[in-house]
């Protein structure tokens, strides 16, 4: 075995497979994945947007790349005076939600700079041969799968929000169906120019270009802004519970803290019994609501404040997650976004930037409350968990189901022994604040004394996150929630 992938794209698998087939080890492999998903899963992600990856190598401490934005604004002398900040609407199968874009919804991108940083620091092969899987994707075309195509035409008032997007991602005026081909040259130009055109965008004509188009057009981001951005190395918060331990996304992002939070609250709650049986799942829905109320009440104000919740006594978006191992047994995950993409592209380069200051979760004390250059905190939670005498490495998309869905996955394994797939297939419960969400699968009648409104679904959904993760045997699971791919070389 030279290494293993697991994603939700077949594109961005493959691109992880060949770097394994070249000798590169599970951080070439997670860098070229993550630049491939830039380009294949473009209903999901950009290189524009913001992300974490949680390395655990075979020798070595493990470590946090924080990648995500910054709120924009360094250096903008006043505000400009109507700010491009456009709602729209996005029709989903049971209810429409409004969401925030234009250029004053752009946060100050991270992706690509975290991903050049961290393969510099832990890769083995040749930059150019790590992004060769995604110039070819870009350049020659990719086939855009029913997943993408399904996420497209939610996103569809996004992706024709101008002539330009409109003409890379909808080229025939619509959103691309299953089977589509979809190119996008600039950005195959834009790659093989790296690492040169890496400072470009930073520092030099691009940061220009793009500092020029959110002045003129109602934006916020400045040439100062990106010409400043750092990548943070973070030690994980590491998490030790009576199934295993974990090490994951540390504050100022809440995920993290949440999911380990909901792992104490578990432990304590949980007194014994089978899989899915009526203690498990009561236990696993008054976890879900107590973490819930924690959040809102304290975490979203200060995330640290959960670190201290941990030693108490107690009586979607838009994102995709990959995660590999390799052979020498390094381990690595990664999640990245660009919220639901504010519907312009970095120009010249076709990449697509983020809306993340349109998030209203990320902003609990309102937009363009936070002075520039502060990191925006994030549900993410890329992981690395120590299960039953193997290492995991795993983590989700889903928005405020993020956590959630990491949690039952691991509490799957830890405390019920499920194989990987099992441990990610198995129906899901999520609290939203008002209403305990049931994915089919479950005895409805244990739910018949819960305090909360119940909703049964009638099918799994990509509401419930999108759980990909791999583990040191090289054994793994990809969620079918989000078109999700296991493969080992």
């Amino acid at each position: 075995m030279k290494g293993a992938v697991a994603c939700g794209n077949t594109y961005t698998a493959q691109a992880a497979l060949e770097i394994f087939e070249a000798g590169g080890n599970a951080f070439d492999a997670l860098c070229a994945a993550a630049l491939a998903a830039g380009v294949c899963e473009a209903a999901l992600t950009s290189l524009g947007g913001g992300g974490f990856a949680t390395l655990y190598p075979a020798r070595g401490r493990p470590l946090v790349y924080d990648f995500f934005v910054d709120t924009p604004g360094k250096g903008l002398l006043r505000r400009p005076a109507k700010l491009d900040f456009r709602t729209v609407t996005v029709k989903f199968p049971g209810s429409s939600q409004d969401f925030h874009v234009g250029l004053a919804s752009v946060a100050v991108p991270g992706t690509l700079k975290g991903l050049i940083v961290l393969h510099r620091e832990n890769g083995r092969l040749p930059l150019r041969e790590v992004v060769a899987p995604a110039i070819r994707f870009a350049r020659h075309g990719f086939l855009v799968d029913a997943f993408q195509a399904y996420c497209f035409k939610l996103l569809a008032p996004i992706f024709t929000l101008n002539d330009e997007i409109k003409a890379i991602f909808c080229p025939e005026g619509a959103p691309p169906k299953e089977g589509t081909l979809l190119k996008n040259p600039a950005l195959a130009d834009f790659l093989e120019a790296l690492p040169e055109s890496l400072k470009d965008f930073y520092e030099g004509s691009i940061a220009e270009s793009l500092a020029h188009l959110m002045r003129e057009g109602g934006g916020l981001l400045t040439k100062e802004d990106l010409s400043s951005y750092q990548v943070y190395k973070r030690a994980p918060l590491h998490f030790a519970f009576k199934g295993g331990q974990i090490f994951t996304n540390p504050p100022p992002s809440f995920g993290g803290p949440m999911v380990c939070l909901s792992l104490k609250l578990f432990e304590d709650l949980f007194e014994g019994g089978p899989f899915l049986s009526p203690p498990h799942l009561l236990a696993l829905a008054e976890t879900l609501v107590r973490v819930h109320d924690l959040r809102e009440r304290i975490v979203r104000e200060d995330p640290f404040r959960a670190l201290e919740l941990l030693d108490r006594p107690r009586a979607s978006r838009g994102t995709t997650h990959i995660s590999t191992v390799d052979k020498e047994g390094n381990l690595a995950a990664l999640t990245m976004t660009f919220g639901e993409a504010s519907g312009f592209l970095a120009p010249g380069t076709g990449i697509v930037l983020n809306n993340i200051m349109g998030e209203d979760d990320l902003h609990p004390r309102g937009f363009f409350a936070d002075p520039p250059g502060k990191r925006v905190s994030s549900m993410m939670a890329p992981s690395i968990a120590l299960l039953n005498g193997r290492r995991v490495a795993l983590g989700s998309g889903g928005s405020k189901r993020i956590r959630s869905a990491i949690f039952q996955v691991v509490i799957n394994q830890a405390y019920f022994f499920l194989p990987p797939q099992e441990a990610v297939s198995a129906p899901r419960l999520h609290f939203d604040g008002q209403t305990l969400q049931v994915e089919p699968g479950l005895d409805q009648e244990i739910f018949s004394q819960f305090p909360y409104p119940v909703n049964f679904w009638p099918v799994k959904d990509l509401y419930f996150g999108g759980v990909h993760l791999v583990d040191d045997h090289f054994e793994g699971a990809g969620d079918e929630r989000r078109a999700g791919t296991f493969k080992v070389v």
